[in-house]
């Protein structure tokens, strides 16, 4: 092994990759050279590391996390330093002796040390220390009450707390002058606002799956931070939750996916001219170094392909007992969304905003463990109103939605001894009525209440598993308004609307074996179904999307055609995929979506003009499990949409407009077989006012240096070897060293450094 304090650092070496600009007069190459490298004992296994102004004397000084003696070696940087100038020798055996550049001062903690962040959190001008323990879920802030001298201020405890050096941070992502700390916890990102050692409240970003780093930057370019979620493995590793203002207020909206190969490394970049961040990545398999700018590109089209889609997370990511209800809150036309919070015992409004689409969710309080929601949308004067069931507190609440909140909701009366398990609100001939499902042991019923709180009782007897949901539907289509029951893992009941007998009663009860055909409706569920007038004749079938098809069917006693009596099938069409297993199906106007649960795609149908239905396309959400679908519009520009629910999050997925696309702009590939790059960092290493980048090669030893034209262009300048080691022959290392990267100007000379954490030092390549 050659070593490392002998290898000279003058770069003349030879231009390594052709660019396809001329510097015949200047080389590229010649802009770029280091005086010498300088390197630093501390340990085995150190990290990580930070560099910042300590003690305010404007040189930058270096922090590094020595786990393995429980300590962090602070290497303040001396004053008109002089490589000859003698070096005071060590008062203790094994201690280390200070660099001619720096005077080492240490600071003990009782904690294995994941991630460190310099932050004067007193504000009294003092760099102070804030360092996560993941091992501990501890976050604890280090005060400096004395040049050189830190004490342990607070200790706050994170829950699941996963930060390492590229899951924590302490930065304003709100602009509000204020900042926040960011921490990955649970595979999640969680922003905490902080007052100096307090945290308040957190937000939580959910990618629904696992983030393990995150990256700060102004990826489109209008001014607010933004925040890069990374998965390195994941065929969608790269998410963007993008800075958005709403009413003068900073927040982050949805989160938007990326898909490209699975990727090793992820780093903003700033390029001379651009008012945006791009991209730069390792490929984990090809081993490129990619660039890419983010662009539009058209979300129409045919065929199968990628869905465009963003995430909004909820309020209670994982929540497996969520409801929802799509309704217009405020009458502006455009279609809000409210979900269930069953942990915070609340209800969470998303709101859609024109030319933005949907909006952060706004929490009130509600019922104990809300089961069920319906409501009913804003009319001329009249507010939209919320119907909340619990089943625990055995209520059902209404209440007006006002355009700014929503007020507790008001309890409605029903049957007397029973308790509430379902509701939902239909249309009958009368007007929209709730209809509550309630039991008292095996015995149910139906209460429809009207708005005028009148209260009709449709005995249902005893039933062995309480109903899912009841849908209003004129199902044989004779002007009175049936409803259908539909029961997890049991068959359809429909209450047939009758004339009212002597004793009042408006429906008779029918069980499968009380309507022929029923096995046409067998796999009808509350999933799977939807009303929808597939013959555009102004009345509605039932839509049942099930295997590899979507069937239409009307109920029909008396068919023209001679046809047995019973369930009749007025269309169905098939997916083109005979594999396809659909497990809900939504509709607007002339086309049809359904879910295909095990592609997680969506399958799209629209009548053509000799009025067939077909398939025109399918849409893959990568990284996003398909649950239950709404159409509608919810992008906030009136395009058609598709709101997928999931567990951590729902998507919006376009069917028409613009969306938001990658456009890979460079790349670079080492000629060497052995390349096995794993690391980026970015500085000006020349000072000429265009970013750098620098990779670190774990096959080759290499450190390749790559720059930005005025036209943004990726140009790579050099590369060189830091070292030789046996442990990285043969591509692909058992480590990758060095490990930690910073450029910065360490020195005060205007021109930015490379630091790095390399084995048991510091290795630093001065400009």
């Amino acid at each position: 092994m050659t070593t490392l304090s002998k290898i000279p650092f003058t770069l003349t070496m030879p231009l390594l990759a052709i660019s396809t600009m001329s510097f015949a007069e200047s080389p590229l190459r010649d802009h770029f050279g280091f005086s010498g490298l300088e390197i630093i004992a501390i340990g085995d296994k150190p990290g990580p590391m930070k560099i910042a102004d300590l003690n305010g004397d404007g040189l930058q000084d270096i922090i590094v996390v020595n786990n393995r003696d429980s300590r962090i070696d602070l290497l303040y940087q001396k004053q008109d330093a002089e490589r000859d100038a003698p070096v005071k020798a060590t008062d203790r055996v094994n201690e280390l002796p200070d660099h001619w550049m720096f005077t080492r001062e240490s600071v003990g903690v009782a904690h294995e040390i994941s991630a460190l962040q310099p932050y004067d959190f007193d504000e009294d001008g003092d760099m102070d220390l804030v360092y996560a323990a993941s091992k501990n879920d501890k976050v604890v802030f280090l005060e400096q009450d004395e040049p050189g001298s830190f004490k342990v201020a607070a200790r706050r405890s994170v829950s699941k707390l996963e930060a390492g050096p590229s899951g924590f941070r302490i930065i304003d992502i709100m602009g509000d002058d204020t900042p926040e700390l960011a921490a990955i916890t649970g595979g999640k990102i969680s922003i905490w606002p902080l007052d100096k050692t307090s945290l308040g409240s957190p937000e939580t970003l959910s990618a629904g799956a696992r983030i393990e780093g995150f990256v700060p930057a102004d990826y489109d370019g209008d001014g607010l931070k933004d925040i890069a979620g990374i998965i390195p493995d994941d065929m969608a590793p790269v998410r963007i939750w993008f800075g958005q203002n709403h009413r003068n207020e900073r927040m982050l909206g949805a989160q938007t996916i990326f898909e490209m190969p699975p990727i090793n490394e992820f780093q903003a970049v700033g390029v001379p001219g651009r008012d945006n961040d791009r991209i730069a990545v390792i490929e984990r398999s090809s081993h490129r170094v990619v660039v890419y700018d983010l662009g539009t590109e058209p979300a129409e089209g045919t065929g199968d392909r990628e869905a465009s889609f963003v995430v909004y997370s909820y309020t209670d990511p994982g929540n497996r007992n969520r409801d929802e209800v799509i309704l217009d809150i405020d009458g502006d036309g455009l279609e809000d969304l409210i979900t269930t919070d069953t942990r915070a015992n609340a209800v969470v409004v998303h709101r859609q905003a024109a030319n933005r689409g949907m909006l952060p969710g706004e929490t009130f309080s509600s019922l104990s463990e809300i089961g069920y929601l319906a409501a009913s949308d804003r009319k001329d004067d009249e507010p939209a109103e919320l119907f909340v069931l619990s089943e625990k507190e055995g209520v059902i609440g209404r209440s007006d939605i006002g355009m700014d909140e929503i007020p507790f909701p008001r309890p409605l009366g029903i049957s007397d001894g029973y308790t509430p398990v379902a509701m939902n609100l239909v249309q009958l001939e009368n007007g929209p009525h709730v209809a509550v499902v309630a039991s008292k042991k095996r015995d149910y019923v139906i209460d429809l209440i009207g708005e005028d709180n009148s209260r009709e009782t449709i005995e249902l007897g005893q039933i062995s598993k309480a109903p899912e949901t009841v849908v209003a539907l004129d199902a044989d289509q004779d002007g009175m308004m049936d409803l259908l029951l539909f029961t997890q893992d049991r068959p359809m009941i429909m209450l047939h609307a009758i004339e009212p007998s002597e004793d009042g009663a408006r429906f008779e009860k029918l069980e499968k074996d009380e309507m022929g055909q029923f096995g046409l409706v067998s796999s009808a569920s509350a999933d799977n179904t939807v009303p929808f007038d597939i013959e555009g004749d102004g009345i509605p079938e039932l839509l049942i999307a099930d295997k590899n098809f979507v069937r239409a069917v009307r109920y029909d006693m008396t068919p023209d055609d001679g046809s047995s009596p019973g369930w009749q099938v007025v269309e169905q069409f098939n997916t083109d995929d005979p594999t396809t297993e659909l497990v809900a199906v939504a509709a607007e106007g002339r086309r049809i979506v359904a879910a295909d649960k095990p592609g997680n795609r969506l399958v799209i149908f629209e009548s053509g003009k000799d009025g067939k239905w077909s398939q025109t396309e399918t849409l893959r959400l990568q990284g996003f499990p398909i649950g239950a679908i709404h159409t509608g519009s919810f992008t906030g520009d009136g395009e058609p949409s598709v709101l997928v629910m999931g567990r951590d999050g729902y998507a919006v997925v376009r069917l028409g407009g613009e969306r938001r696309a990658l456009e890979e702009v460079g790349s670079w590939r080492s000629e060497d077989d052995r390349s096995v790059p794993h690391r980026l960092a970015i500085g000006d290493i020349n000072a000429d006012g265009y970013g750098d980048m620098v990779s670190l090669d774990a096959g080759n030893q290499n450190f390749d240096i790559f720059t930005y034209n005025s036209s943004g262009d990726m140009l790579h300048v050099r590369g060189f070897q830091i070292f030789e080691s046996k442990m990285f022959s043969g591509g692909e290392g058992r480590e990758t060293q060095p490990r930690e990267m910073i450029i910065t100007d360490l020195t005060g000379d205007g021109r930015h450094d490379v630091v790095m954490l390399c084995h048991d030092r510091v290795l630093i390549y001065p400009q």
